[in-house]
Order: structure tokens, then C-alpha cells, then sequence
């Protein structure tokens, strides 16, 4: 089987990194996201997921990107295996997949691509020309919308360098059929986070991607110990300790995911800072509220 440690690693908790930007947003806070990294490389993080969402991917010019991705590999070394976000056409996928595996990556995540006029035969088209260019480095694809069906997987599965999907669209009944459908030979991912793994986990999931885990991975290591010990009492003590940040999250339409992360990595002493446009920052209130959820977290302050 080839890519093991990625599949290793994604079968587990893999946390999706933010992207520090400078106080006027117009450069990467390079020294920052050092800080970040070496944090969750010290809590023992296996797999960390740079330039997805919750990092700004679509914030991020392609130097940036590269940037962000060789600050990550380099700071990871060999301690947390390191996935990067990719997408865009399939020409820059495929040259930032490329680019990926030249700086040391050991997989990509192909962000769900965004276009106004798409179909399911399209989609198809699409992530098989980037799996065919993918030589020597291991695939997740993120399940984001509603094309990447059972379908267009059960084409795509048996690619020798698809590792996983990172499922965060539909509902878990839905996921359960995929799983039951298409089997296990790849990795199953809850794209959802902590809020959901226990569900997705019964449902055949056998990992779960992170934010919350920037600034308290110890929270994501307990649900993930908790859950392979089949031990869903624990798991659900957790589930329901971290819904009212979860559900702050989900403000102004789950516009707020990424701010709240940011906000609390400053609050722990990592470094957040504020988004980039059109991500908004957060009112006093939401921030005062995001905190307040995590009182009884114990987070590690640095």
C-alpha cells in the first residue's frame, strides 16, 4: 500500500492550520505561524493541513501559498506529516501539487473547486486529470458540495494515489451509505470536527480534521483517544463540552469559523490576528463570547 505514513496520519486527527497575516493584513506573519507549528509539533499533532479553510486558502496568492507551505514543511520536519491545501484551475493544482511534493509534502487536499457553472461529469473530469498528474504524492479530496457523489467516487477510489476524503457536506446518513457503498479502501475523514466525529466515527469515519485543535489539540487528542477506545461516554463528555463555541462558530452563517479560531490562538498566547476580506473580524461581543465558552477548557497558555 503506498503513502502509508499519510494514511497513518489521517486516520487520526489532522488539524488545519490558520494563516497569521502582519496587523495591516498585507503580508504572512512567517514567524507566527513558526510559533503555531512548533506548538502543535510539541503536543504531538501527527498531521497538519495548511492553506484549507480555516487557513484562507482563497485569501492566499500563489507565492504566499508556497510560502505558507514551505514554512509548514520545514517546521514540521519529520515530527507531523504535512498535507497543503491545493485547487484553483486544474493547471495550478496541479503545479501547486507539484510544487507541494518538490518542498517535502507528503500529501495534498484538493479543495472543492468553486465554480458557478459545474456538473458532476465536469467534476469528474477535473480530479481525474489531477490524480493522473499525481506521481509520487498521496491525494485527499474534499467533499464539499454536492457533485463529488458516490458516483464520481466509485470512479475515482481505486487511483493508486487517492489516500482519503475529507467528508464535511450532507448528512451523516448520507455519509454511512457512502462508507457501506464503497468500502474502506481509502480513508474516511469527519470534515466536520469534533462537534461531529462520534457520529461519523459509528458511521465508518477513522479520523476527524480540526480547527479548534490550533489552540487546544489536547481537546482533539482526548476525542480521538476516546472514540478508539470505543469509549463514546467520553466521547460525547467532549461533544458536549465544545458545542457553545462550536455553535459561536457557526454565527452570521459560519461566518465566524475561522475569527474565532484566530481569536482564541491570541487568547492562549499563539498568534491569530484577523482575517482578510471578505472574512469579517469579530465584534467585541463574539470575541468576548468565544472565550467565555472555553473557561473550563484548562487551555494551555503560552
Amino acid at each position: 500500500m503506498e503513502h502509508t505514513r499519510l494514511r497513518n496520519a489521517l486516520a487520526g486527527v489532522s488539524v488545519t492550520t490558520a494563516t497569521p497575516f502582519s496587523d495591516n493584513l498585507k503580508d504572512l506573519d512567517s514567524s507566527g505561524l513558526v510559533r503555531n507549528l512548533q506548538f502543535l509539533a510539541e503536543e504531538e499533532i501527527g498531521l497538519v493541513v495548511p492553506c484549507g479553510n480555516t487557513g484562507e486558502f482563497y485569501s492566499l496568492s500563489e507565492s504566499e501559498w508556497t510560502d505558507v507551505v514551505r514554512t509548514t514543511i520545514e517546521t514540521a520536519g519529520n515530527e507531523m506529516v504535512v498535507m497543503a491545501g491545493v485547487g484553483h484551475s486544474i493547471t495550478t493544482t496541479i503545479d501547486m501539487m507539484s510544487q507541494a511534493k518538490n518542498l517535502g509534502a507528503e500529501g495534498v487536499m484538493v479543495m472543492y473547486p468553486q465554480h458557478v457553472f459545474s456538473s458532476e461529469e465536469g467534476i469528474l473530469r477535473y480530479y481525474q486529470k489531477i490524480l493522473d498528474a499525481s506521481e509520487g504524492i498521496g491525494v485527499v479530496l474534499y467533499k464539499k458540495g454536492a457533485l463529488l457523489t458516490d458516483a464520481v467516487l466509485g470512479k475515482l477510489i481505486d487511483h493508486k494515489n487517492l489516500v482519503g476524503v475529507k467528508y464535511a457536506f450532507g448528512r451523516i446518513v448520507d455519509f454511512a451509505n457512502t462508507v457501506q457503498t464503497l468500502g474502506k479502501p481509502i480513508v474516511w475523514s469527519c470534515g466536520t470536527a469534533e462537534r461531529f466525529a462520534p457520529f461519523f466515527w459509528l458511521a465508518g469515519a477513522q479520523g476527524f480534521t480540526s480547527g479548534l485543535g490550533n489552540f487546544a489539540p489536547y481537546i482533539s487528542k482526548g476525542m480521538f483517544d476516546a472514540l478508539k477506545n470505543n469509549d463514546y461516554n467520553e466521547s460525547m463528555r467532549i461533544q458536549t463540552k465544545i458545542s457553545a463555541l462550536e455553535y459561536i462558530r457557526e454565527g452570521r452563517g459560519a461566518a465566524n469559523n475561522v475569527p474565532v479560531i484566530k481569536a482564541l490562538l491570541d487568547h492562549v498566547g499563539l498568534t491569530g490576528g484577523s482575517c482578510r476580506a471578505p472574512i469579517h473580524p469579530l465584534s467585541n461581543d463574539e470575541r468576548a463570547s468565544a472565550v467565555e465558552s472555553t473557561k473550563d477548557w484548562n487551555l494551555k497558555y503560552i
